[in-house]
């Protein structure tokens, strides 16, 4: 019989919760309503990017690109690792601060957590960005799907825009999964992750619930 220790390990929802009401520019509107048989259910108003959400080439790309059910459902299950970012002053990322950080475990397939342990603001433009080259960098040593903390894509919509033709391009087509919580219950660099999206044919995006499974007494040193 096929069994998991469950014992050995520790079950971290990373998952955003979605308040149920919230209007603007990413609804959720709850409507309660009745089947015919008289029991309850709920019409809700949203789009492809409310909570946690994965989005794929398709959000970038537009129709004829890769969307939720191109992608397998094991694609979404699989080894992780946490990159820190650890920003000053001087908020860009730049290759040298994904390989100082993860460039000694990181393997061709992973997913890669960023957790933005730096500056923290409701003003964006404080907050640390990734630079082209970092696109490169992740998108050179092959990783499956990134999963982003509050990390601008780029300073600008240039730098933004050339983020996700590098990492969503040909060649590539990373998801990315946005809309994250809980990442400070990360306590190793290595774990397994899971994400998959609700699965709709032809969005660009999905719902997810993102939970990492940690080895239990194994934390960074």
């Amino acid at each position: 019989m096929f069994e998991i220790d469950w014992n050995a390990y520790e079950l971290v929802d990373l998952s955003y919760e979605v308040q149920a009401g919230q209007d603007g520019d990413r609804p959720f509107l709850v409507t309660p309503s009745r089947l015919v048989d008289g029991s309850y259910k709920y019409d809700i108003q949203t789009h492809s990017h409310v909570g946690s959400h994965v989005e794929f080439p398709r959000h970038f790309f537009g129709e004829g690109a890769r969307g939720v059910t191109d992608y397998p459902p094991a694609y979404f299950l699989g080894r992780a690792v946490l990159c820190r970012i650890l920003k000053g002053s001087d908020l860009a990322i730049r290759p040298g601060d994904l390989e100082a950080e993860i460039g000694d475990i990181i393997r061709p397939g992973d997913i890669v957590v960023f957790r933005n342990d730096g500056p923290r603001s409701d003003d964006l433009e404080r907050l640390p960005y990734f630079t082209p080259a970092a696109a490169r960098w992740l998108r050179d040593h092959q990783v499956r799907l990134i999963v982003l903390d509050t990390i601008r894509l780029g300073e600008d919509i240039e730098d933004m825009r050339a983020f996700h033709e590098i990492l969503m391009g040909p060649g590539a087509e990373v998801p990315f999964v946005e809309f994250v919580s809980n990442l400070d219950a990360l306590t190793q660099r290595e774990f397994f992750l899971m994400c998959p999206p609700y699965k709709v044919r032809g969005l660009d995006s999905s719902f997810c619930r993102v939970l990492a499974i940690l080895e239990r007494n194994n934390r960074i040193g």
